[in-house]
């Protein structure tokens, strides 16, 4: 899809070569290209004067966010982060950029993209944007999408902590297994989030490359902060981990605690009775043992221990 921005309205056309052609100072080209073809990237490469090289990441994204500068090109790779069924979902994009025009690729459906181009399409200013500050404008939305991510993942181990609250889990090892995994989550989006900061500290800079401007430079410093704040909000959930971890571990303790002391308790009810029962079968000639009621008292005796036992135990709350 190709959108012509102005400083009054956008619009979806379709001949972007006779687009790129008449541009003005004050329109801004968008290409967004979903799952590039080779022979798309071919005619790109042809219309804006790509290098190999620099065309060859439109179909292969580096595996990390990066910037790369061709004097009047620059190519940026953002990786825009998302959550699906509880495991992060990580999609590079791509960004070629010129004077008055950008170009996007990326294969698959990219939710912060969609949700962008679904904004930019509504008119607005868009138009009075150099290509940089374009860049800016789309990374601020991804950063959004870590913040979303951040934030399920908070979620899910809020959900586990309420759990673990209420009542002790009859599968620890489950709990466990997911928590790892959510920690697990939380550094591969954190390993994927941080090297946006070296392109925002070098976009940051307009008189490093040729395109950007001190409008785009400013807008560059201010996203510096959101990703510390995004960082901050990684570490935060990893701590959180950690919580969950020591809760769990914690209900586990006292799990324990609750076997061992029915098992304290069933001890102390039986050992007197186990005593009075080794002492009655004792192989000894006594008067005693030949008497029927006898057997009666001490199984009284047993009984009478056993349910006083339980009664100071109940009255102290031990059970």
């Amino acid at each position: 899809m190709a959108f012509l921005f102005d400083e009054r309205e956008s619009e979806q056309i379709e001949d972007w070569r006779a687009a790129l052609e008449g541009i003005a100072d004050d329109q801004l080209l968008w290409l967004a290209l979903r799952d590039p073809t080779e022979d798309e990237v071919v005619a790109l490469q042809d219309a804006l004067e790509l290098g190999d090289e620099n065309a060859q990441r439109l179909l292969e994204q580096p595996r990390r966010a990066s910037l790369a500068d061709a004097g009047d090109r620059m190519h940026v790779t953002l990786y825009a982060a998302g959550v699906e069924k509880g495991e992060p979902v990580l999609t590079p994009l791509e960004c070629a950029l010129g004077r008055n025009w950008i170009v996007t690729a990326h294969h698959g459906k990219v939710d912060v993209v969609e949700e962008f181009r679904e904004r930019a399409e509504g008119g607005g200013q868009v138009g009075a944007l150099d290509a940089p500050s374009f860049v800016a404008a789309i990374l601020e939305w991804i950063v959004a999408g870590y913040f979303r991510s951040f934030e399920a993942v908070e979620s899910e181990l809020e959900e586990l902590d309420a759990r673990v609250m209420s009542g002790t889990p009859n599968d620890v090892s489950d709990d466990l297994a997911r928590l790892v995994e959510l920690r697990r989550s939380i550094g591969t989006l954190r390993r994927a989030l941080a090297p946006h900061r070296e392109v925002v500290v070098a976009l940051a800079h307009p008189e490093l490359d040729a395109l950007s401007t001190e409008r785009s430079a400013e807008k560059f410093a201010a996203l510096e902060s959101r990703l510390t704040q995004a960082l901050e909000a990684a570490r935060e959930s990893k701590e959180s981990t950690f919580g969950s971890f020591d809760l769990l571990v914690a209900r586990i303790g006292q799990r324990t605690n609750d076997i061992m002391k029915v098992l304290t308790l069933v001890t102390v009810v039986l050992l007197p009775s186990t005593v009075l029962a080794g002492i009655m079968g004792m192989n000894f000639q006594v008067g005693l043992f030949n008497a029927v009621w006898v057997f009666w008292v001490v199984l009284a005796a047993m009984l009478s221990i056993a349910l006083l036992v339980l009664s100071v135990a109940r009255s102290r709350r031990w059970i």
